[in-house]
């Protein structure tokens, strides 16, 4: 029989490459016996999820996905950077009372679309003061849309491009019958007193997850092509709220502030690039590849000024110039074109008389 996590006798632990935001949603086991929490119940879980987590590899892949998709739909993506501590989905409900915005299957913490969406409509609806409302109006509903009309850009979910480090916080407010029962402070009770904001309140501790030293890839993309001509306007309001308001929650206390990282952001966009090459390569064949290569190795000497006759170029097309007999007839042509292109950068040599009747018979 397979007993339920709870009443095993050995306490359940998260492998290494587990979920971490599913083990922090569904397996909390701090109840008493009870089944109340303890006073130490919550700020031990929040400390015992701390530290770092995600696969660097597979976030990474999916940056790379992620980025050409935007890329695909003409749009813009760019790494950004907290400065100081991130929450998302505070309010979301929890054992702990603050929940925390997990990727279902990345297993890290990030911030939805949806989010970022309102977070640029804030910035140009609320603090932008550098429109007159003519222009805020009209921005506000091309770009965000209405309810009877979709607005004219997509705001992707900003995931991040590496492991994310997260820490215990905590806060206290000092008044939580009043948060809670304010509303109701005319009505007859017990004790009224508890009601009433006052400093007679004892401050009652609660421990949250943060997120802190994350890089977070954000993109921005045109529904339709003929959109794409307000995209940089678009993008720099989303700089702006990031770095003027900040995302997520407790925004107030300074928290979500990022900055656009441009390393991080450069040399994603060249890793993506990589992945394109090598995904087109894969698709050539033995022959398109072979040439490929030779043409990739032709301009890496041009691009030095190197002309070495006798060198691993020369040699590596004179060995093509003889399988080259057995390719099909598009192929042979290609070949011939680029050995011509060779001898005539690096120079034909003593054996031009061979190698030109070499290329004269590949188009036979």
């Amino acid at each position: 029989m397979n007993w339920p996590l709870y009443r095993l006798e050995t306490e359940p632990l998260l492998a290494t490459e587990g979920n971490r935001g599913l083990w922090y949603n569904r397996f909390f086991n701090c109840y008493g016996a009870d089944w109340k929490i303890p006073d130490t119940g919550k700020s031990q879980w929040v400390s015992g999820n701390a530290g770092i987590t995600g696969q660097r590899e597979i976030l990474q892949a999916q940056s790379l996905r992620h980025l050409a998709l935007i890329t695909a739909l003409g749009g813009r993506g760019a790494v950004f950077a907290t400065d100081w501590h991130f929450a998302s989905g505070l309010g979301l409900p929890h054992p702990v009372e603050n929940g925390l915005a997990w990727h279902h299957t990345l297993g890290v913490p990030y911030l939805a679309g949806s989010g970022v969406k309102g977070l640029v409509k804030a910035w140009v609806e609320v603090w932008d003061e550098s429109l007159n409302e003519e222009e805020k109006k009209r921005r506000l509903m091309d770009w965000f849309g209405t309810t009877e009309q979709a607005g004219r850009f997509r705001f992707f979910d900003a995931l991040p491009v590496e492991p994310v480090t997260l820490a215990a916080d905590v806060m206290t407010p000092h008044m939580d019958q009043w948060y809670e029962q304010g509303a109701k402070i005319g009505e007859p009770c017990q004790e009224p007193q508890r009601r009433v904001p006052a400093d007679w309140h004892d401050p009652v501790p609660v421990p949250f997850l943060v997120v802190k030293n994350a890089k977070l890839l954000f993109g921005i993309a045109p529904r339709r092509p003929e959109f794409a001509g307000e995209l940089s306007e678009v993008f720099a309001a989303l700089k702006q709220a990031l770095d003027w308001l900040g995302a997520g929650a407790k925004t107030a206390a300074g928290y979500g502030r990022m900055m656009e990282h441009e390393g991080a952001t450069a040399d994603l966009r060249e890793k993506a690039e990589q992945a394109r090459a090598q995904a087109a390569e894969a698709k050539l064949s033995p022959e398109q590849r072979a040439l490929h290569v030779l043409r990739s190795r032709l301009e890496a000497d041009q691009k030095r000024g190197v002309k070495e006759a006798g060198g691993e170029l020369i040699n590596q097309t004179n060995q093509l110039l003889k399988d080259g007999l057995n390719w099909p007839v598009p192929d042979r042509e290609e070949l011939a074109k680029l050995a011509e292109a060779i001898f005539g950068y690096v120079g034909w040599g003593a054996k031009k008389k061979e190698r030109k009747e070499k290329i004269a018979a590949l188009r036979r």
